[in-house]
């Protein structure tokens, strides 16, 4: 019953030393949607069963996927997000190159633009149809546990013990949100659930 008293005697004084939070202020990212796509990795590149021969472990990291093949685009096309706030679906260079190999379509200024969304979106704000800045609507669904916007999954994670699918998602740059995606969206090309 002693050390209860005691304890309870010293329980003001302690907290008095305990530090105390500064509240958060307003952090400028000096980062441009451009300039963070230029460095932004993606998910980590696994050799795979090709590395065995050369001395490395199937699951030794090679590389990262990037989005190099996307900035390039957008400066080629004239699509400039620098005049307002945006959310960018952004697929890699894998996407890029899997729509190069097996879609074939040219990569236009309204294909790019139907990545882009008006105003600064989070995962947790994707849960609904979103218009895009070519005037498309991208289709939005759940399914297996994830959500969908056309074919493209937002925020894919990697399930059990490994971790090695995670896509960057929710990166913020000064003027919008950067969503990484596996796919290159095409405007009228989604025809799944509605």
């Amino acid at each position: 019953m002693a050390k209860l008293a005691l304890a309870l005697a010293l329980a003001p004084a302690v907290t008095a030393f305990a530090p105390v939070a500064a509240p958060k202020a307003a952090t400028k990212l000096d980062a441009s949607i451009a300039d963070t796509l230029a460095s932004m990795e993606g998910p980590e590149i696994f050799w795979g069963s090709d590395g065995v021969l050369l001395g490395h472990d199937e699951a030794d990291i090679k590389g990262y996927d990037n989005f190099d093949q996307l900035a390039a685009a957008l400066s080629k096309e004239g699509v400039d997000l620098s005049g307002g706030e945006y959310t960018l679906l952004a697929p890699s260079n894998s996407a890029f190159d899997k729509h190069n190999n097996e879609v074939g379509t040219p990569i236009t200024a309204d294909v790019l633009k139907y990545h882009v969304i008006e105003g600064k979106k989070t995962m947790d704000a994707l849960n609904s149809d979103q218009k895009t800045l070519n005037g498309g609507t991208l289709t939005y669904y759940r399914k297996f546990r994830k959500n969908w916007l056309d074919g493209a999954i937002i925020g894919l994670k990697s399930e059990g013990p490994s971790k090695s699918s995670n896509w960057p998602s929710d990166v913020e740059c000064d003027n919008g949100i950067i969503q990484a995606i596996d796919t290159v969206l095409v405007p009228g090309a989604y025809e799944g659930p509605r």
